[in-house]
Protein backbone atom coordinates (compact mmCIF):
# COMPACT_ATOMS: atom_id res chain seq x y z
CA UNK A 1 0.00 0.00 0.00
CA UNK A 2 0.97 3.41 -0.84
CA UNK A 3 -0.50 6.12 0.93
CA UNK A 4 -0.37 9.68 -0.62
CA UNK A 5 -0.73 7.98 -3.98
CA UNK A 6 -0.92 11.14 -5.93
CA UNK A 7 1.95 13.21 -5.01
CA UNK A 8 4.97 13.01 -7.06
CA UNK A 9 6.89 10.88 -4.71
CA UNK A 10 3.85 8.31 -4.62
CA UNK A 11 3.11 8.02 -8.27
CA UNK A 12 6.91 7.44 -9.04
CA UNK A 13 6.93 5.03 -6.09
CA UNK A 14 3.48 2.93 -7.08
CA UNK A 15 4.84 2.69 -10.62
CA UNK A 16 7.88 1.26 -9.42
CA UNK A 17 6.80 -1.09 -7.33
CA UNK A 18 4.67 -2.42 -9.87
CA UNK A 19 7.21 -2.71 -12.20
CA UNK A 20 9.30 -4.67 -9.78
CA UNK A 21 6.56 -7.25 -9.55
CA UNK A 22 4.31 -6.09 -6.10
CA UNK A 23 0.70 -5.75 -5.98
CA UNK A 24 0.14 -2.59 -5.00
CA UNK A 25 -2.51 -0.88 -3.96
CA UNK A 26 -2.58 3.02 -4.24
CA UNK A 27 -4.35 5.08 -1.34
CA UNK A 28 -4.86 8.62 -1.30
CA UNK A 29 -7.54 11.51 -0.28
CA UNK A 30 -8.32 12.50 -4.10
CA UNK A 31 -8.90 10.03 -7.23
CA UNK A 32 -5.71 8.46 -7.92
CA UNK A 33 -6.00 9.07 -12.13
CA UNK A 34 -3.73 7.91 -14.31
CA UNK A 35 -1.84 5.53 -11.96
CA UNK A 36 -1.99 1.78 -12.78
CA UNK A 37 -2.57 0.21 -9.49
CA UNK A 38 -5.63 -0.59 -7.91
CA UNK A 39 -6.59 2.46 -5.58
CA UNK A 40 -9.13 3.73 -3.00
CA UNK A 41 -10.11 7.54 -2.26
CA UNK A 42 -9.68 8.11 1.46
CA UNK A 43 -8.32 10.40 4.61
CA UNK A 44 -5.67 8.42 6.01
CA UNK A 45 -6.90 10.46 9.26
CA UNK A 46 -10.14 8.51 9.21
CA UNK A 47 -10.11 6.34 12.53
CA UNK A 48 -10.27 2.94 11.48
CA UNK A 49 -10.02 3.57 8.23
CA UNK A 50 -7.13 1.98 6.87
CA UNK A 51 -7.37 -1.39 8.52
CA UNK A 52 -10.30 -2.86 6.67
CA UNK A 53 -7.63 -3.01 3.90
CA UNK A 54 -4.59 -4.22 5.39
CA UNK A 55 -3.55 -7.84 6.70
CA UNK A 56 -0.48 -9.33 8.23
CA UNK A 57 1.31 -9.79 5.01
CA UNK A 58 0.85 -5.94 4.18
CA UNK A 59 3.49 -3.34 3.44
CA UNK A 60 2.75 0.21 4.08
CA UNK A 61 4.66 3.03 2.46
CA UNK A 62 3.29 5.75 4.58
CA UNK A 63 3.88 9.07 2.19
CA UNK A 64 0.33 11.09 2.92
CA UNK A 65 1.69 14.18 4.28
CA UNK A 66 1.94 18.08 3.30
CA UNK A 67 5.19 18.27 2.67
CA UNK A 68 5.77 22.52 2.75
CA UNK A 69 7.68 23.80 5.26
CA UNK A 70 6.31 27.44 4.14
CA UNK A 71 2.94 26.59 4.48
CA UNK A 72 3.62 24.79 8.16
CA UNK A 73 5.17 28.15 9.43
CA UNK A 74 1.61 29.87 8.39
CA UNK A 75 -0.46 27.05 9.72
CA UNK A 76 1.01 24.83 11.87
CA UNK A 77 -2.40 23.32 13.21
CA UNK A 78 -3.53 22.46 9.94
CA UNK A 79 -0.19 21.68 9.20
CA UNK A 80 0.11 18.97 12.92
CA UNK A 81 -3.77 17.78 11.81
CA UNK A 82 -2.78 16.43 8.29
CA UNK A 83 0.84 15.30 8.88
CA UNK A 84 1.17 13.62 12.54
CA UNK A 85 -2.84 12.42 12.82
CA UNK A 86 -2.42 10.43 9.44
CA UNK A 87 0.81 8.88 10.67
CA UNK A 88 -0.77 7.87 13.87
CA UNK A 89 -3.89 6.33 12.28
CA UNK A 90 -1.90 4.38 10.34
CA UNK A 91 0.41 3.13 12.92
CA UNK A 92 -2.81 2.22 15.05
CA UNK A 93 -4.02 -0.01 11.60
CA UNK A 94 -0.83 -1.56 11.23
CA UNK A 95 -0.58 -2.40 15.32
CA UNK A 96 -4.11 -3.77 14.96
CA UNK A 97 -3.78 -6.05 11.45
CA UNK A 98 0.32 -6.87 12.08
CA UNK A 99 1.28 -4.98 9.07
CA UNK A 100 4.80 -3.56 7.83
CA UNK A 101 5.08 0.54 7.59
CA UNK A 102 8.04 1.90 6.03
CA UNK A 103 7.61 6.14 7.20
CA UNK A 104 8.89 8.67 4.98
CA UNK A 105 10.05 11.32 7.43
CA UNK A 106 12.49 14.12 6.28
CA UNK A 107 16.25 15.46 6.39
CA UNK A 108 14.66 18.14 8.40
CA UNK A 109 14.25 16.68 11.56
CA UNK A 110 18.12 17.33 11.94
CA UNK A 111 19.97 20.00 13.88
CA UNK A 112 21.20 22.90 11.85
CA UNK A 113 24.50 22.71 13.82
CA UNK A 114 25.23 18.77 13.13
CA UNK A 115 28.54 18.06 11.79
CA UNK A 116 28.54 17.76 8.27
CA UNK A 117 27.69 15.02 6.44
CA UNK A 118 24.77 14.19 8.42
CA UNK A 119 24.34 10.51 10.10
CA UNK A 120 21.59 9.01 11.33
CA UNK A 121 22.49 9.57 15.22
CA UNK A 122 22.79 13.44 14.63
CA UNK A 123 20.82 15.62 17.05
CA UNK A 124 17.06 16.14 16.16
CA UNK A 125 16.18 19.83 16.59
CA UNK A 126 13.71 21.26 13.70
CA UNK A 127 13.73 24.70 12.74
CA UNK A 128 10.00 24.11 11.34
CA UNK A 129 6.65 22.85 12.04
CA UNK A 130 6.60 20.71 9.44
CA UNK A 131 9.86 19.08 10.11
CA UNK A 132 8.55 18.96 14.05
CA UNK A 133 6.04 16.96 12.95
CA UNK A 134 7.95 14.36 10.82
CA UNK A 135 10.09 14.64 14.10
CA UNK A 136 7.36 13.64 16.35
CA UNK A 137 6.39 10.42 13.80
CA UNK A 138 9.49 8.86 14.15
CA UNK A 139 8.71 8.92 17.97
CA UNK A 140 5.66 7.33 17.22
CA UNK A 141 7.28 5.10 14.69
CA UNK A 142 10.12 3.98 17.62
CA UNK A 143 7.54 3.88 20.32
CA UNK A 144 5.04 1.47 18.31
CA UNK A 145 8.04 -0.50 17.79
CA UNK A 146 8.91 -0.97 21.09
CA UNK A 147 5.41 -0.86 23.13
CA UNK A 148 3.28 -3.08 20.03
CA UNK A 149 6.17 -4.95 18.23
CA UNK A 150 5.15 -2.91 15.26
CA UNK A 151 7.64 -3.73 12.22
CA UNK A 152 8.55 0.27 10.93
CA UNK A 153 11.35 1.55 9.40
CA UNK A 154 12.03 4.93 8.66
CA UNK A 155 13.17 6.61 4.85
CA UNK A 156 14.68 9.71 5.81
CA UNK A 157 14.33 11.59 2.89
CA UNK A 158 16.83 14.74 1.55
CA UNK A 159 16.10 16.49 -1.67
CA UNK A 160 13.92 14.45 -3.97
CA UNK A 161 13.51 15.41 -7.40
CA UNK A 162 12.75 14.46 -11.14
CA UNK A 163 10.01 13.64 -13.49
CA UNK A 164 6.42 14.23 -12.41
CA UNK A 165 7.74 17.01 -10.08
CA UNK A 166 5.67 20.57 -9.75
CA UNK A 167 7.18 22.14 -7.08
CA UNK A 168 10.61 22.41 -4.86
CA UNK A 169 14.43 24.09 -6.39
CA UNK A 170 14.89 22.58 -9.87
CA UNK A 171 11.11 22.57 -10.64
CA UNK A 172 11.46 26.58 -9.95
CA UNK A 173 14.57 27.12 -11.65
CA UNK A 174 13.49 25.51 -14.73
CA UNK A 175 10.43 27.83 -14.48
CA UNK A 176 12.46 31.14 -14.60
CA UNK A 177 14.89 30.08 -17.04
CA UNK A 178 12.56 29.53 -18.85
CA UNK A 179 10.48 33.33 -18.02
CA UNK A 180 13.58 35.06 -18.80
CA UNK A 181 17.06 33.32 -20.05
CA UNK A 182 19.18 35.83 -19.09
CA UNK A 183 18.79 36.50 -15.17
CA UNK A 184 18.32 33.73 -13.01
CA UNK A 185 17.00 34.49 -9.37
CA UNK A 186 18.66 32.33 -6.61
CA UNK A 187 16.68 32.45 -3.07
CA UNK A 188 19.27 33.49 0.08
CA UNK A 189 22.93 33.79 -1.17
CA UNK A 190 23.50 30.77 -2.87
CA UNK A 191 25.81 29.16 -1.05
CA UNK A 192 22.83 27.06 0.39
CA UNK A 193 23.76 23.33 0.54
CA UNK A 194 21.22 20.44 -0.78
CA UNK A 195 22.17 16.64 -1.14
CA UNK A 196 19.24 15.76 -4.40
CA UNK A 197 18.43 12.46 -5.10
CA UNK A 198 16.51 11.54 -8.41
CA UNK A 199 12.91 9.61 -8.02
CA UNK A 200 14.05 6.89 -9.57
CA UNK A 201 17.04 6.22 -6.95
CA UNK A 202 14.81 7.56 -3.87
CA UNK A 203 11.73 4.51 -5.18
CA UNK A 204 14.34 2.09 -4.83
CA UNK A 205 15.76 2.98 -2.12
CA UNK A 206 12.43 3.20 -0.04
CA UNK A 207 11.75 -0.63 -1.84
CA UNK A 208 15.64 -2.10 -0.43
CA UNK A 209 14.33 -0.07 3.01
CA UNK A 210 11.15 -2.15 2.71
CA UNK A 211 12.57 -4.88 2.01
CA UNK A 212 16.43 -5.32 3.76
CA UNK A 213 16.30 -2.88 6.47
CA UNK A 214 15.65 -3.92 10.13
CA UNK A 215 12.71 -3.32 12.28
CA UNK A 216 12.81 0.22 14.42
CA UNK A 217 16.33 1.24 12.17
CA UNK A 218 16.42 4.84 10.15
CA UNK A 219 17.63 5.29 6.88
CA UNK A 220 18.99 8.47 5.36
CA UNK A 221 17.61 8.27 1.63
CA UNK A 222 19.92 10.69 -0.17
CA UNK A 223 22.92 10.96 -3.04
CA UNK A 224 25.86 11.64 -0.75
CA UNK A 225 26.74 14.35 -2.97
CA UNK A 226 26.64 17.97 -1.79
CA UNK A 227 25.78 20.85 -4.35
CA UNK A 228 25.44 24.60 -3.97
CA UNK A 229 22.42 26.47 -5.00
CA UNK A 230 24.67 28.23 -7.52
CA UNK A 231 26.30 25.57 -8.79
CA UNK A 232 22.92 23.88 -9.52
CA UNK A 233 21.36 27.01 -10.76
CA UNK A 234 24.03 26.88 -13.21
CA UNK A 235 23.53 23.74 -14.41
CA UNK A 236 19.94 23.90 -15.46
CA UNK A 237 21.24 27.02 -17.11
CA UNK A 238 23.71 25.41 -18.89
CA UNK A 239 21.34 22.41 -19.72
CA UNK A 240 18.38 24.90 -21.05
CA UNK A 241 21.19 26.22 -23.34
CA UNK A 242 21.94 29.56 -21.37
CA UNK A 243 25.40 28.96 -19.85
CA UNK A 244 25.84 32.27 -19.60
CA UNK A 245 23.04 33.47 -17.29
CA UNK A 246 23.50 36.07 -14.89
CA UNK A 247 22.63 34.30 -11.46
CA UNK A 248 21.19 36.62 -9.15
CA UNK A 249 21.34 35.80 -5.30
CA UNK A 250 18.43 37.75 -3.07
CA UNK A 251 20.06 37.55 -0.03
CA UNK A 252 16.91 36.50 1.41
CA UNK A 253 15.59 33.40 2.39
CA UNK A 254 12.42 32.35 4.62
CA UNK A 255 11.83 31.10 8.48
CA UNK A 256 12.28 27.13 9.01
CA UNK A 257 14.77 27.17 6.10
CA UNK A 258 18.33 25.48 6.85
CA UNK A 259 21.43 26.82 5.17
CA UNK A 260 23.07 23.54 4.50
CA UNK A 261 23.07 19.83 4.64
CA UNK A 262 24.56 16.44 2.90
CA UNK A 263 23.80 12.86 4.37
CA UNK A 264 26.45 10.23 4.94
CA UNK A 265 24.71 6.99 3.39
CA UNK A 266 26.54 4.39 4.81
CA UNK A 267 23.87 2.83 6.66
CA UNK A 268 21.69 2.29 3.67
CA UNK A 269 24.38 1.52 1.47
CA UNK A 270 25.45 -1.61 3.55
CA UNK A 271 21.72 -2.34 2.51
CA UNK A 272 22.92 -2.59 -0.94
CA UNK A 273 21.33 0.81 -1.80
CA UNK A 274 23.51 2.89 -4.38
CA UNK A 275 22.63 6.13 -6.26
CA UNK A 276 23.06 5.71 -10.28
CA UNK A 277 21.14 8.84 -11.53
CA UNK A 278 23.78 11.91 -11.75
CA UNK A 279 22.76 15.70 -10.91
CA UNK A 280 23.23 16.46 -14.97
CA UNK A 281 21.61 13.26 -15.94
CA UNK A 282 18.55 13.58 -13.38
CA UNK A 283 18.11 17.63 -13.85
CA UNK A 284 18.38 16.81 -17.81
CA UNK A 285 15.47 13.99 -17.54
CA UNK A 286 13.67 16.51 -15.67
CA UNK A 287 14.06 19.27 -18.24
CA UNK A 288 13.16 17.09 -21.17
CA UNK A 289 9.41 15.69 -19.03
CA UNK A 290 8.52 19.15 -18.25
CA UNK A 291 9.50 20.37 -21.80
CA UNK A 292 7.12 17.26 -23.27
CA UNK A 293 4.64 17.63 -20.59
CA UNK A 294 3.99 21.21 -21.96
CA UNK A 295 3.83 19.67 -25.31
CA UNK A 296 1.14 17.31 -24.78
CA UNK A 297 -0.80 20.05 -22.62
CA UNK A 298 -0.67 22.61 -25.63
CA UNK A 299 1.62 25.27 -24.16
CA UNK A 300 3.85 27.33 -25.82
CA UNK A 301 7.34 27.05 -24.87
CA UNK A 302 8.66 30.52 -23.32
Amino acid sequence: MVTGANGFIGRNLVAGLMGAGWTVLAVDQVPCEGVAADSVVLDVRTPGGLAPLLDSETTVFHLAARADIRFSVQHPREDFDNNVRGLFETLEAARQCSSRIVFASTASVFSADNPLPWVETGLPRPMSPYAAGKLAGEAYCYAYHRCYGVDVRVARLFNVYGTGMTRFAIYDLIRKVQADATRLEILGDGNQVRDFLYVEDAVRGLEIIAARGRPGEDYNLASGVPVRLLDLARTVATLMGHPGITLAPTGRSFPGDTPRWYADISKIRALGFEPRISLEEGVRRTIEWLLRDEDRAGRRRP
